[in-house]
């Protein structure tokens, strides 16, 4: 009966973890058809090697090896090497694969002392030839470490020639200096979501089940991450968010392979896509700014969409909500050289209209802090006054004007509390945006023509004026009702790829 027991658990563990394991796979876009193939291959070798007579009378444990954990080897070899490996896994796997032939060398060397003379000169001639190779991939992992290091090099070299390339094109500004707040939206490339993440939250995308489609679900848009610059003259530069940076585009494993693999087998190798002009550092200098002249940064939340930028600014003061450092989702590799110059609001300035707490942070009215957990646990928006009005840094909150719509339109949402207290950030977002007709909103994902034409637009030199915020206001009365509700013409909808795959689009109804 314990044998019983304890096979069980081994098929129930092994189970899981190859669940796991083909959830990863399909997370790098591996075919359903193949998945299904070498998902029942590699469960047909888990009960084999427990239960052999379930496959016939004349299985055995050996047969079972032969003829099911060979294919299921050198699939999992070969899936491994299509969808996950990176150049940096060499060392790696050559010092396994080498520790691998030594162990047979061993083992051979142990059944030759106990075989008949015939068979151990068999053994210790496969010891020998098990052992060279062993000996031989030692050498070439420890060989391989300068060459992966140079290769990385040459990497991060061809970026920076192509940033420095894009600097220099023309078209860049002068900074200006005089007494105006300015706010300059930074396009910092295209994340790639599935389309219920973004729209479907009113679809069953909600909690542990909307995070689980999130991985496996492969219907999919591109949609722009933003981070804004704020020049003010009496505070200086700040950031509100730093969206993504160049090797989270363009050497994503890379990026993401600094938690033993954690992250880079749960990300995919395509989410971000980033030309050269759109690098924050670019956009900055192009601009007429020097990152390193950035004080400030507001975080609205913790997630590398919009603090990837944040390995570009060493000596700037993060503030970001306390709950959402100690609780959030964050990766720790993009805080890593700003982690000793973290800033917490303690929300302690009171009511600020709808909303129970607030933090001036400047203590002269021109900033205000105000949580909105529910889309992380910390998250927050900011309140910027300008010369002719506010604008409102939603960040994840609400993903586009379309969401103001909360009732129609919603992203997925962790569910539980944190559904209500996103929902109740939002009915607040709404309110402050009614009682206030100078306030406009700006959003980190928006991929309307809200962001792309008017916001874009109105903010070309930083100063939107009365006339740009009253464009701004305009166009939010023609796509929402005043109790928000989308208006004709608003609606989303997905619209696949006229190839049957890859990334799709999102209309407006």
């Amino acid at each position: 009966m314990l044998k019983t027991l304890s096979k069980i658990g081994l098929l129930v563990s092994a189970l899981a973890v190859g669940t796991v394991w083909l959830v990863v796979l399909r997370l790098k876009d591996v075919p359903v058809p193949l998945l299904a193939a070498y998902g029942l291959l590699l469960a047909g070798l888990v009960v084999g090697l427990l239960w052999p007579s379930v496959l016939g009378r004349r299985a055995t444990r050996r047969r079972v090896l032969a003829f099911l954990g060979v294919p299921v080897g050198l699939g999992t070899l070969g899936l491994y090497l299509a969808v996950v490996y990176y150049f940096t896994d060499l060392p790696v796997l050559l010092a396994l694969a080498a520790a691998g032939c030594l162990a047979w060398a061993a083992a051979s060397v142990l059944r030759g002392r106990r075989a008949a003379a015939g068979r151990g000169g068999r053994q210790s001639r496969r010891a020998f030839l098990a052992g060279g190779a062993g000996l031989t991939l030692a050498v070439l992992s420890g060989l391989s470490v300068d060459r992966v290091d140079r290769q990385r090099r040459e990497v991060l070299a061809r970026g920076e020639q192509e940033r420095q390339a894009a600097v220099r094109a023309a078209g860049a500004r002068r900074r200006i200096a005089d007494d105006i707040v300015r706010v300059f939206p930074i396009h910092t490339g295209d994340t790639i979501v599935t389309y219920g993440q973004f729209y479907g939250g009113l679809d069953g995308w909600e909690g542990v089940n909307g995070y689980l489609r999130t991985l496996v679900d492969k219907t999919q848009i591109a949609v722009p991450v933003y981070a804004y610059l704020i020049d003010h003259p009496r505070h200086g530069l700040m950031l509100v968010d730093t969206g993504v940076n160049w090797e989270q585009a363009h050497d994503h494993d890379g990026y993401y392979d600094h938690n033993h693999m954690v992250s880079r087998l749960l990300t995919q190798r395509d989410e971000y896509r980033m030309t050269p002009g759109q690098d924050l550092r670019v956009h900055l200098a192009r601009l007429g700014y020097d990152a390193k002249e950035i004080t400030t940064v507001f975080l609205t939340h913790v997630h590398d969409d919009h603090a990837g930028g944040l390995r570009y600014l060493p000596q700037a003061t993060v503030v970001l909500d306390r709950r959402d450092w100690d609780h959030g989702v964050l990766y720790p590799y993009s805080f890593d050289l700003v982690k000793s110059n973290l800033s917490f609001p303690s929300f302690g300035s009171g009511a600020f209209g709808a909303f129970p707490d607030s933090q001036d942070h400047f203590g002269d009215g021109s900033l205000i802090l105000l949580p909105t957990p529910g889309h992380s646990p910390g998250h927050m928006c900011v309140l910027l006054h300008l010369d002719t009005g506010s604008v409102l840094f939603v960040g994840d909150t609400l993903y586009t004007l379309p969401h103001l719509a909360v009732e129609q339109v919603r992203q997925t949402t962790l569910g539980g509390a944190d559904t209500i207290h996103q929902i109740e950030a939002a009915r607040r977002i709404q309110n402050l945006l009614a009682s206030d007709p100078g306030t406009v909103p700006l959003f980190a994902h928006d991929n309307t023509r809200y962001q792309f034409d008017l916001v874009t637009s109105a903010f070309a030199n930083g100063v939107p004026g009365e006339a740009g915020l009253l464009e701004l206001r305009t166009h939010m009365q023609t796509a929402l009702t005043p109790d928000w509700r989308l208006q004709a013409g608003h609606t989303p909808r997905f619209v696949p790829p006229a190839s049957g795959t890859g990334v799709g689009r999102v209309e407006f109804r």
